[in-house]
């Protein structure tokens, strides 16, 4: 065979070979060990060098926005709108009112340290303003204003047992002009934190209606105004700069006439029917064609 038929010989690849590359060592921080081995000696060195070390606690702030209960609750004189003040039982009312005002009188000056724009004689028509919004508020189920203008302890009273029922209330007129009858103030936890009460008698007409979620009426009529004497308590949480008057609650008297009933509405059972039963129609059984 010629020159050109050899066979070439197989090249064998070459293995590749690993070589390790130092490379720059890195720096690692030392490892110190304290001097003190308990906490104890850690305060003790402290104290010796004039430090002071603060206590930790494992408590969570509070923030108390307002009070639980009505502080002192106004008791309104039986009668009231309905008794002449120049009659003797009215005169002996007026008698016993001048009495407690004195502790009134203490109040103002106190809520006037905190609040310097406090005066009694305004306070009634900006009281109304809030009590009005309120209730408005309750039409259009408007939660988040209504929490700025009642306070914690007025709200769950306001809005419970109202979910999936439309309200409608409307404020006519007043058919006397709101008046400040008792204010009073107290401190809570400590005697820096401090709020203020403030009793309202207002005497309004007003309509209220209250529908449920099949749409009929519950409580009251929509078209039909009624007098309606009220004492609202308004509070403000004192040392907070940016607090504002919120209503609080209502006295309600002993002597005050009972309410309206409320109507529910309620399912009535039907007759118990067996499997192969039909429930009879009250307006007639609707004909069966025969069959052939």
């Amino acid at each position: 065979m010629g020159p050109l038929n050899k066979k070439k010989p197989a090249l064998m690849p070459q293995s590749a070979a690993v070589i390790p590359v130092r490379t720059k060592k890195r720096f690692t921080p030392p490892i110190y060990e304290s001097k003190y081995k308990t906490e104890k000696e850690f305060i003790e060195y402290t104290r010796k060098a004039g430090l002071v070390v603060p206590q930790e606690r494992m408590e969570r702030p509070i923030h108390l926005a307002c009070t639980a209960s009505i502080l002192d609750a106004y008791v309104p004189p039986e009668g009231d709108a309905r008794m002449s003040s120049l009659s003797k039982e009215g005169l002996k009312q007026r008698t016993e009112q001048l009495k407690k005002s004195v502790a009134s009188q203490l109040s103002i000056r106190k809520i006037k340290e905190y609040d310097a724009n406090f005066k009694t004689k305004d306070f009634p028509e900006k009281a109304k303003d809030i009590f009005i919004e309120a209730h408005l508020c309750l039409n259009n189920s408007d939660h988040d204003r209504l929490h700025t203008l009642v306070t914690e302890h007025c709200f769950p009273d306001m809005v419970w047992d109202i979910k999936y029922k439309t309200v409608r209330w409307r404020f006519v007129e007043s058919l006397e002009p709101p008046q400040v009858v008792q204010v009073r103030y107290s401190s809570l936890v400590n005697q820096s934190n401090m709020y203020g009460q403030v009793t309202v008698r207002m005497h309004t007409r007003q309509t209220l209606a209250i529908y449920d979620r099949f749409g009929r009426l519950m409580y009251g009529q929509e078209d039909v105004p009624k007098d309606v004497l009220e004492y609202v308590v308004f509070e403000k949480h004192l040392v907070n700069p940016y607090g504002n008057w919120r209503m609080h609650g209502k006295i309600v008297p002993a002597w005050a006439p009972p309410k309206q009933p409320i109507l529910k509405t309620v399912m009535i059972p039907g007759p118990q029917l067996k499997p192969w039963e039909d429930c009879e129609d009250p307006q007639g059984e609707a004909h069966k064609p025969q069959l052939a």
